[in-house]
């Protein structure tokens, strides 16, 4: 009986005394890190040592600072982590940028034209012209444009002279032109009222002008540059020409089946008698002999090239600086009295609009 109630009775007080003890070691454990010393830096890279096991209870060291190695040695190049991958994301679709504005004026660029002409000199002797000029008779070839306005039966109620080059007889042109008659143009319902476009090729012989007066006119620094004559060639003047448009009331020309076309063509515009004038810039060489003519004005255009042709076979004195001959630009006029016969030799019917072009 009694050592039944001991058993139980010493297994509590070691129990006591065991708790005891633990409780006094715990007390005695210091909470302060032991700090691990760094080894001094040696020329020749050494592995690191192994850091010492911690004792139960005790936190982690921290890591060892990394020093540089010294010059001449090679640090130890750590591996990379390996990437982690990222988690895919929904792809957003991009919002296009608004436009960009303009916030600061744009800068003009002001150009000033030169205070002198470039085409003057300054000579102490100016060009001249032979003491008499030469015209020979001649014949040229020139195309008169024009648009006619003809309704469903054919008639001609309407003209415009769109390219002229004998202005002198254009009211003989309009009252010859009075007097034709037309095929009148179709479309898909049958006869259309449309503006004509027409071509005329003419043949003008021209006399040598009489009674010829000029002057020429050195161009200096201080002399306005002119505007040229306004005459292109045939081919670049019609391609200039737009076409395509309805004037009132009428069908375009280029939506016709068939345009209208001429069937009596008399023509009454067959002489000219009378004053011409015109003006050129021509450069003159050193030498006398005619380089450039330029036309500024013609009365009558068909004389341009009629004029050009006789300059080249004058003989004109140079002008001179410092007592030698040099080149220059001069400003050339002439006028007179001229005649010449017309004479109709071919006409076009054209599917291009001239008229409201």
């Amino acid at each position: 009986m009694n050592r039944r109630l001991l058993s139980p009775l010493l297994f509590a007080v070691c129990l006591t005394l065991g708790a005891t003890a633990v409780r006094g070691q715990e007390a005695d454990v210091s909470p302060t890190p032991t700090p691990i010393p760094t080894p001094a830096p040696t020329p020749a890279v050494e592995a690191e040592p192994a850091p010492p096991p911690v004792a139960p209870g005790q936190p982690a060291a921290p890591p060892a600072v990394q020093t540089a190695p010294l010059s001449g040695a090679t640090p130890p190049v750590a591996p990379a982590p390996p990437a982690t991958p990222a988690p895919a994301r929904p792809v957003a679709t991009p919002t296009p940028a608004p436009p960009a504005r303009i916030v600061e004026p744009g800068v003009l660029a002001i150009l000033q034209a030169p205070s002198d002409n470039p085409f003057g000199i300054a000579a102490q002797v100016p060009a001249s012209l032979p003491p008499k000029l030469s015209f020979v008779d001649a014949t040229v070839n020139a195309a008169e444009y024009v648009s006619v306005r003809v309704d469903a039966t054919g008639k001609p109620i309407g003209f415009r002279l769109e390219r002229d080059p004998i202005p002198s007889l254009s009211g003989e042109v309009q009252r010859s032109l009075a007097r034709w008659t037309f095929e009148p143009a179709r479309g898909a319902s049958g006869p259309v009222e449309t503006w004509a476009s027409l071509r005329l090729d003419l043949t003008v012989e021209i006399d040598a002008p009489r009674s010829v007066q000029n002057s020429i006119v050195l161009v200096t620094p201080s002399t306005a540059i002119p505007r040229p004559f306004p005459w292109p060639a045939d081919d670049v003047w019609l391609e200039s020409r737009k076409g395509g448009a309805s004037l009132e009331g009428t069908v375009p020309l280029e939506s016709v089946d068939t345009p209208p076309m001429p069937k009596k063509t008399p023509w009454n515009v067959n002489s000219y008698k009378g004053p011409f004038s015109a003006k050129f810039w021509v450069r003159v060489k050193s030498n006398g002999v005619l380089e450039k003519a330029i036309p500024l004005e013609a009365s009558d255009p068909v004389l341009v090239g009629y004029l050009r042709r006789a300059m080249s076979s004058w003989a004109f004195r140079p002008a001179q600086a410092n007592g030698a001959p040099i080149d220059s630009w001069n400003e050339l006029s002439l006028s007179g009295q001229v005649a010449y016969s017309v004479d109709l030799k071919q006409i076009a019917s054209l599917r291009k609009s001239l008229a409201g072009s």
